[in-house]
């Protein structure tokens, strides 16, 4: 059995460590498996399994291949990109493509907080059925190839969920006006549920620049920002969007006054308007 010892320090963890870790441990438990069950079908140890899944001790490509091939990731081109996010002098970019998507959505599963900026479009955590579907046309390039079963987790699932979003993804009616009603409603529910935090950015209003909708994520206690882009998904840490994402929560209404203009938007939709 091998046994990898705890290291004395985890500073300056990479970031393309932590998504792999964190995509390792949404395979495993993708596939039903305690950490006791893939511990033995790998002769490891638990705790070594445990580490490698919070990007505690450095992931080496041919250990991380195998781990990849036990829980049914085989395709060369995967299993590449997952190599390439291990990389020390790599850029941290994710291709998007279906895995990528499960990657993402397995660092959302780790993260006790989040905290996403978006422009356009919805994050798919908080999706309805019918917001997903239009997403999902206009986005195709997210969704293509296989995944590994991994989906977004529920809002709840975090002891933070908040979501800064523009204005303007009031005005668009994505999948239809009465889709888009269905969708406010939701976001409306899961705030007096007190299960999300959801600011209001007024339309042009100055905002400290952020050229992509960016997620701040703390999976395991790390710092990690999300840029996301029509290339992938690009990883780091020390970006300083921190400090912008506060200047655009700074910016944003007062909550009751944000969700007023949630209620707007909603009976605008709700009503028909062409």
């Amino acid at each position: 059995m091998i046994d990898i010892p705890r290291p004395a320090t985890c500073a300056s963890v990479p970031p393309g460590r932590v998504v792999v870790g964190a995509y390792l441990r949404g395979l495993r438990e993708s596939r039903g498996l305690y950490l006791k069950e893939a511990a033995y079908r790998l002769d490891y140890a638990m705790s070594s399994v445990s580490l490698m899944e919070r990007a505690e001790v450095p992931l080496r490509p041919v250990v991380v291949e195998r781990l990849l091939q036990e829980y049914g990731v085989r395709e060369p081109q995967e299993i590449r990109a997952v190599s390439m996010l291990l990389e020390p002098d790599g850029q941290h970019l994710d291709l998007h493509s279906a895995r990528a998507r499960d990657r993402l959505a397995s660092c959302w599963r780790a993260a006790d907080t989040v905290r996403m900026y978006v422009q356009r479009w919805l994050p798919p955590a908080v999706h309805t059925t019918a917001y997903a579907r239009a997403y999902a046309d206009v986005h195709s390039m997210d969704v293509r190839g296989p995944s590994g079963g991994i989906r977004f987790p529920e809002p709840g699932a975090h002891s933070s969920l908040t979501l800064l979003i523009d204005e303007d993804i009031l005005c668009r009616p994505v999948g239809g006006e009465h889709a888009m009603a269905g969708q406010l409603a939701r976001l409306q529910d899961l705030i007096l549920e007190g299960i999300l935090v959801v600011r209001v950015v007024p339309l042009d209003t100055p905002i400290p620049y952020i050229p992509t909708p960016v997620t701040q994520l703390d999976p395991y206690g790390y710092r990690l920002d999300v840029e996301t882009s029509g290339a992938g998904m690009r990883y780091s840490t020390g970006r300083g969007f921190g400090a912008a994402l506060d200047g655009v929560e700074e910016a944003a209404y007062a909550l009751a006054a944000g969700y007023d203009r949630l209620e707007a938007a909603r009976a605008m939709f709700a009503g028909g308007r062409s």
